[in-house]
């Protein structure tokens, strides 16, 4: 559960939707893909401050059943400090990124080759994921790109995911589900 989103809805009188996530070994990178606004950016940011608060020493909310490893080093892609447009910005990130990218290493990356024309956004993401994936690094990636969900349902260790959405109501459901694209 994301803390501080938990912290604000429970003020709310509601409850936050727990996320059940697992990476292992044989599948070590999930990509989320599902509807607009319906979480899978919380799910991307949830991982990464439960996993920093988790390496900081902090108690995580989280089941005590949850099992966390330590990594020599987590990253996302987002940056405000660089004086570059905001794909090339996407890029440069994604270069130190994959020079620093190991098995010991958690990438989290929102909205996975968005900035730029869809068809080379997408060509250049399945080229980073494919790198990613022979470093053997750990990873949660949020997509809205079908080259990218087909080829995780189609590449030994990446997974896919996604957020539910009730379509008869219209409404996200906030739920992650693992093993089919959204």
């Amino acid at each position: 559960r994301h803390p501080l989103l938990q912290q604000t809805l429970r003020a709310q009188g509601r409850e936050v939707v727990p996320l059940d996530m697992q990476l292992d070994r044989r599948k070590h990178i999930l990509v989320i893909s599902g509807p607009n606004a319906g979480g899978k950016s919380v799910c991307l940011k949830t991982t990464g401050i439960v996993q920093y608060m988790f390496q900081c020493g902090f108690l995580v909310p989280a089941s005590e059943a949850s099992e966390l490893p330590v990594f020599r080093s987590i990253g996302d892609e987002q940056s405000i400090d660089d004086d570059l447009s905001t794909y090339s910005s996407h890029l440069l990130n994604m270069k130190h990124m994959l020079a620093g990218a190991s098995s010991a290493t958690l990438v989290l990356i929102d909205e996975f080759g968005s900035g730029t024309e869809p068809v080379i956004g997408g060509a250049i993401a399945e080229a980073i994921l494919e790198r990613l994936l022979a470093k053997g690094c750990y990873g949660v990636i949020t997509t809205h790109y079908a080259n990218i969900k087909y080829y995780a349902s189609n590449t030994e260790g990446i997974a896919n995911g996604a957020m539910m959405f009730d379509v008869q109501h219209i409404r996200p459901l906030f739920r992650l589900e693992t093993g089919k694209p959204g």
